[in-house]
């Protein structure tokens, strides 16, 4: 009776022991959880991927009490980026199991951390890796929903030994973390980039708009009024008013048969040489042959792009109108409810070299309107499919001969408004409205 009292009392006493042991274990375990959770926090504040992967190899090696390390960032291609910790890539991709698997092909399949026992590599025959010995293993995947994003290795525990359970539950909730780190640094340096890109196309978008004149000019005789509208924040469309001489006015408006920054570099090209030569033109017939020169010098390796322009020169004192139609949608120019179309010229620029444009003058007189557009205005579709078309375009503007610039447009948005339905048919939209004052 005596025996079996000590026995029981020995294994009550063993009881004890085990349950404070465990409950040791427990404290150390919420304890290393709680580290990790914090660690967690510190990884996913950091914004910049160069600063979380050493951040995190180091974290981790001093967690699982390793030797070396390395943390490696997977794309398609295999590696993107990785950060060694005395564990060259030279070994981490000669790794494998004995199935002859490579570690992280097994890792990115079974998106579980891993345990390799009694590796046994020796890198002594591989340049500049050193003389570093493989005994044990620990791997996990960086994850998230999912998806293994990258891995973290950890070779040799220290003292001698071999990686357990905990290590690897530890090692595994630290490239979650990492993962999530990972994921938004990248997201944080794509929105630094869009938002430099946006910035840049913000300047832009001054630089252009200054290129152009104001949506109100007023000269003697003469009044010019616009309005402009951007697909983008850049575009190809583009006007201009020139003063060549005393009374006379150029009046360009042109389209790029692109969007966004291509055609807006090309359009800034197109002021330029317009600028240029119109100081020593003898016709608008030859300004738009020169233009057209220039243009296909310029635009010949560039693909597919040309430009439609109008050229007009008014000439007050003379009270005619010369214009040259360069592939432009018509030129309409009203007076007493009639309106006439401005479309001969030639072809758009900057295909085809050499050639020759027609050029034609219509008289003026006081009130009459001059009305040069992009295709943006009309080749928009309502909610039918039904286009606006140049019949509707003309009959609006005949409709509103005499209304003034800020009615006109009012009443014009509202149309444009019903003929917005496919935001993909959108385009960049000019209007010019020139009223002979004299």
């Amino acid at each position: 009776m005596e025996k079996f009292l000590d026995d029981l009392l020995k294994t009550d006493e063993s009881l004890k022991k085990r349950v404070v042991q465990l409950e040791d274990k427990l404290d150390d375990q919420v304890t290393k959880i709680l580290d990790l959770s914090r660690l967690g926090a510190v990884f996913t504040s950091i914004m910049d991927l160069k600063m979380v992967l050493p951040t995190v190899m180091e974290t981790a090696l001093d967690i699982v009490k390793g030797e070396v390390g390395e943390i490696v960032i997977f794309d398609l291609n295999g590696r993107q980026e990785s950060v060694s910790w005395g564990l060259s890539p030279k070994i981490t991709d000669r790794l494998h199991i004995k199935t002859g698997e490579k570690i992280y092909e097994i890792i990115k399949q079974t998106k579980e951390p891993l345990i390799i026992d009694h590796v046994n590599f020796k890198g002594d025959n591989l340049s500049g890796v050193g003389s570093v010995n493989i005994e044990s293993l620990l791997i996990a995947p960086l994850k998230t929903q999912d998806k293994v994003i990258g891995a973290i290795t950890i070779a040799n525990k220290k003292p001698a030994g071999n990686f357990d359970d905990d290590d690897k539950f530890a090692l595994d909730v630290l490239g979650s973390f990492a993962a999530v780190a990972v994921l938004n640094a990248n997201l944080h340096q794509e929105a630094l980039k869009k938002q430099k890109i946006e910035h840049e196309l913000e300047l832009a978008q001054q630089v252009q708009r200054t290129l152009m004149p104001e949506k109100v000019n007023t000269f003697e005789g003469l009044e010019v009024f616009t309005f402009n509208a951007q697909a983008a924040q850049v575009g190809g469309d583009f006007y201009d008013i020139i003063e060549v001489a005393d009374g006379k006015y150029l009046i360009i408006v042109a389209d790029v048969s692109n969007k966004g920054v291509p055609a807006a570099l090309i359009m800034s090209t197109v002021r330029s040489y317009v600028r240029v030569v119109a100081l020593n033109m003898d016709s608008l017939a030859e300004l738009a042959s020169k233009i057209n020169n220039l243009l296909c010098h310029d635009i010949q390796n560039i693909g597919n792009m040309f430009v439609t322009m109008f050229f007009g020169l008014i000439d007050l004192s003379k009270h005619v109108i010369y214009s040259v139609n360069a592939g432009h949608p018509p030129g309409y120019l009203l007076s007493n409810g009639k309106s006439t179309k401005l479309k001969t010229g030639g072809l758009f620029l900057g295909q085809f070299s050499d050639l020759e444009y027609k050029e034609i003058q219509n008289i003026i007189k006081h009130g009459d309107r001059l009305f040069v557009f992009t295709d943006g205005l009309f080749e928009c579709v309502n909610s039918k499919g039904e286009m606006l078309g140049l019949a509707n375009v003309e009959k609006f503007l005949l409709q509103n001969e005499h209304t003034s610039w800020e009615r006109l447009l009012s009443k014009l948005k509202g149309l444009l408004e019903k003929y917005s339905y496919d935001e993909g048919r959108v385009d960049d939209t000019t209007l010019m409205m020139v009223e002979v004052k004299k």
